[in-house]
């Protein structure tokens, strides 16, 4: 197929189809342009020729307007929010509350389908890890107070 490029003064042709500039086409009814047949429009120019509108309609009469699809986001799942509040404890340094809580939303976020596992997962695991903290202090506090006890009983006996 043999193109060339055409100028405002001249019309120029393909193998089959007339060519014309489009502000000829536009302003003088397309002198010389074929007005009828396969690729043209009624203006003289030739499909998709015609400027764009920008407003989606034919920039010639008779051409087909492309439908635009309908874009529709899927619905975004909700988060849980008492795995917010887990994880808003667990980074709080509440040991047994986000435990309970999250054991719960964990629940919740199977059997209904939020979003939120992974905050969720956070901070039960924080709760957990405050969890084994307090539990190390108190059996530290609870050997120390008993080898109080049994350093007291046993230097009792030699009335210093």
């Amino acid at each position: 197929m043999t193109t060339s490029t055409p100028t405002p003064d001249q019309t120029t042709s393909t193998q089959t189809t007339a060519v014309i500039p489009l502000d000829e086409a536009e302003t003088t009814g397309g002198a010389g342009a074929p007005t009828s047949g396969p690729g043209t429009s009624g203006t003289g120019g030739y499909a998709g020729a015609g400027p764009a509108t920008g407003s989606g309609a034919p920039a010639f009469p008779g051409q087909p307007v492309a439908a635009q699809p309908a874009s529709v986001l899927p619905a975004q799942p909700r988060t849980n929010v008492l795995g917010i509040i887990t994880l808003v404890l667990g980074v709080l340094g509440f040991g047994l509350v986000p435990v309970i809580t999250g054991h719960i939303a964990l629940n919740q976020i199977k059997r209904t389908g939020e979003d939120g596992r992974g905050l969720t997962l956070a901070g039960l695991i924080l709760g957990y890890v405050t969890l084994a903290g307090w539990l190390i202090v108190a059996f530290f506090w609870v050997a120390v107070a008993g080898l109080a006890v049994i350093g007291a009983a046993a230097g009792a006996g030699y009335g210093y």
